[in-house]
């Protein structure tokens, strides 16, 4: 059994009393708790942004699903004639009609969109008959040998082998609606 000299040199090397111990012990779990909640909250945070990227790739994966049935289920047929068709670039530029370029017959057209040459009087050109659009002849055979797409407003032709000429596509009817059309005059 200790004697009292002892224990009062126990005493005297304890530096925190009994309140002073609760009171730490107190602080101490308080920081632990703060920190389990701090570390519960950020996995509850990460686990939420990855579920909603999740959800995000996979609302994109099925939007580029559905645009792609709805593109190419209405020309799956005019595609794969058109394919068939322009696998022989002689019989792609015999489809298109061919006129010859005068600035009286077309005004607003001055160069073609794909050289960026303009054109001369008596050139030999290629009009698409739906969008009207003009090229120079071997400009749009070459373009529409790799592309079956007008160069300027990216309306895919069609190829018709029943009749000469080419029309606008069923995917691309939409573009119909932003039609614009130009006043005679100044353009700015």
């Amino acid at each position: 059994m200790p004697t009292l000299i002892q224990e009062n040199h126990l005493r005297q090397h304890t530096f925190l009393t009994e309140n002073q111990r609760k009171l730490l012990f107190l602080l101490f779990k308080c920081i632990i708790m703060a920190l389990v909640v701090a570390l519960f909250l950020f996995f509850i945070g990460f686990a939420t942004i990855v579920l909603l990227h999740f959800l995000m790739m996979t609302n994109a994966f099925r939007r580029r699903i559905r645009i792609n049935q709805f593109l190419f289920s209405d020309s799956v047929a005019t595609t794969s004639a058109a394919t068939t068709t322009t696998n022989n670039l002689r019989e792609l530029q015999d489809l298109l009609p061919k006129v010859e370029y005068s600035a009286s017959a077309f005004p607003r057209t001055t160069d073609c969109a794909i050289c960026l040459e303009s054109f001369i009087e008596g050139d030999e050109c290629k009009s698409l008959p739906t969008c009207q659009h003009l090229f120079h002849a071997n400009c749009v055979d070459r373009w529409l040998g790799r592309k079956l797409n007008c160069p300027t407003c990216r309306s895919r032709v069609d190829i018709n082998p029943g009749r000469r000429g080419s029309r606008i596509s069923t995917a691309d009817r939409w573009k119909m609606l932003w039609e614009v059309e130009f006043e005679e005059g100044n353009s700015y």
